[in-house]
């Protein structure tokens, strides 16, 4: 979706996901020396390469079966960096 005046990249999460998945990460303690928030964007920028705001959000919020029936937002702050990072991308291999 093309904006006039882009979002800062919290912001622009919280537009997709919602305050309270933005809330959850920041009050995750990170497990490594990757942050849990800035994994979530970066899923988010390759979402957006595939799929528009809406179902990017869908996905970041849904039980996914790849993370044992947990949100890709619970995975993230249990420091499931990369289980979710694999989640992403093979959720984006199946819409195309």
């Amino acid at each position: 979706m093309y904006r006039d005046d882009p979002l800062d990249d919290e912001a622009e999460l919280r537009f997709v996901a919602g305050d309270d998945a933005v809330e959850q990460l920041l009050a995750a303690e990170p497990g490594s020396e990757r942050d849990p928030l800035e994994v979530a964007l970066d899923v988010l920028r390759v979402l957006q390469g595939w799929v528009d705001d809406e179902a990017a959000g869908r996905w970041f919020t849904a039980a996914q079966g790849r993370l044992d029936r947990r949100t890709p937002i619970e995975a993230l702050a249990a420091g499931e960096l990369e289980e979710v990072e694999d989640a992403a991308r093979a959720w984006i291999a199946a819409q195309g």
